[in-house]
């Protein structure tokens, strides 16, 4: 069978791939029922262990549909492309699967274990609490904050859309997972050590995601599909035997829902974002991604402005009142909104903000919901 045109990697996300079962295939109907048979039966039997990866469909267009099994179940699924990356449940990426060009679709199959499943579903699941480029915040005060706490984290490292992973346990890097295969990775050094030289190699720019809360999603029709149904849903769009929008039957639904609202319960509260851009500066037309509370600065806070104009711990960025505001923490130089001197101001979306002398519009502003 001829392979396909492999896709431009400019907007595609590439991620570790730790083992490699199948990589960029012509999709057919004959090898999505092998690749299924794999997952569900083969892969135990041959291995003496359930299959935890996943498969993985991009098409010309840089569009990428991503279905993970976890222990030989399917678990959930997510869709990235144009640079932004979707949840889905597993009948949602079958329906968009329906309506992709099967002539140019390549599939690829990958084994990881846990820890990478988990690092992929949250870069498809969740917005960081800090997503920038290492030269825009105190990335080293960050992994101390990390350690002090003692949390468990994920920091990636991208370079070229190279989803490189760095997993934390009890506030210590514990394992990494790399993508960017030219990254020689040097003997002798700790794990936070090799990060610290991977974020800050020279003339090159390494964007940060920092994620905090690890919480990750199953899908809510994760468990409703067996070999035969799987492939049926992915190779149709839904299962003939029902209407598309029907749901399972009663009992299995009301389960269902509160399964998914004692998970919810014990999340980690729902964070507000703010995506900014600098307007004015050395880093002029640099974006990014911060929760609240952030602090702003020049050393020792969450988003760093290198500007000897900008104060150490320059202004604040907090929730008060389902608003986002800018505190001035009596900077030396002042905190402005829109040209205007201020010590507390709500902000909207196109709002400008003047830490010093650097310019940072409000792009958008995305609140938790009020309970």
């Amino acid at each position: 069978m001829q392979q396909s045109a492999i896709p431009s990697a400019q907007n595609c996300i590439q991620f570790c791939q730790q083992k490699v079962l199948l990589e960029n295939e012509s999709f057919s109907l004959d090898q999505l029922s092998c690749i299924l048979d794999m997952v569900y039966t083969d892969h135990k039997a041959v291995t003496g262990r359930t299959f935890t990866g996943y498969l993985k469909f991009a098409g010309e267009d840089c569009c990428q549909l991503f279905l993970f099994f976890f222990k030989g179940e399917p678990y959930a699924a997510g869709r990235y492309t144009e640079g932004k990356p979707t949840i889905y449940t597993i009948q949602e990426l079958a329906r968009q699967l329906a309506k992709t060009d099967k002539s140019s679709l390549l599939v690829t199959l990958c084994e990881t274990d846990p820890i990478l499943l988990k690092s992929m579903l949250l870069f498809l699941q969740k917005e960081p609490a800090i997503k920038a480029p290492t030269s825009l915040i105190d990335f080293e005060y960050v992994v101390q904050q990390i350690g002090e706490v003692g949390e468990h984290a994920m920091i990636a490292l991208s370079r070229d859309n190279k989803f490189n992973c760095y997993f934390f346990k009890g506030g210590k890097c514990a394992q990494v997972h790399y993508a960017d295969s030219t990254f020689e990775r040097p003997t002798g050094m700790t794990l936070d050590e090799e990060m610290l030289l991977y974020a800050f190699q020279p003339g090159l720019e390494i964007q940060a995601y920092i994620y905090r809360d690890m919480n990750t999603t199953v899908a809510e029709d994760s468990s409703h599909y067996d070999k035969e149904s799987m492939y049926e849903l992915l190779t149709v769009g839904y299962l003939k035997n029902k209407r598309k929008d029907d749901q399972e039957p009663s009992v299995k639904t009301e389960s269902k829902s509160i399964e998914t609202e004692l998970r919810r319960q014990h999340q980690e509260p729902v964070l507000a974002h703010i995506m900014l851009k600098i307007e004015s500066g050395s880093l002029q037309g640099k974006t990014f991604t911060v929760t609240a509370p952030c602090t702003i600065g020049r050393k020792e806070c969450d988003l760093i402005l290198d500007d000897r104009l900008v104060s150490r711990r320059h202004a604040k960025l907090k929730i008060a009142e389902n608003m986002v505001i800018i505190e001035d923490l009596a900077s030396k130089n002042g905190t402005r909104v829109n040209g205007e001197k201020t010590v507390n101001s709500p902000l909207v979306p196109n709002d400008l903000v003047s830490i010093g002398p650097i310019n940072l519009r409000i792009l958008e502003i995305s609140l938790p919901p009020v309970v």
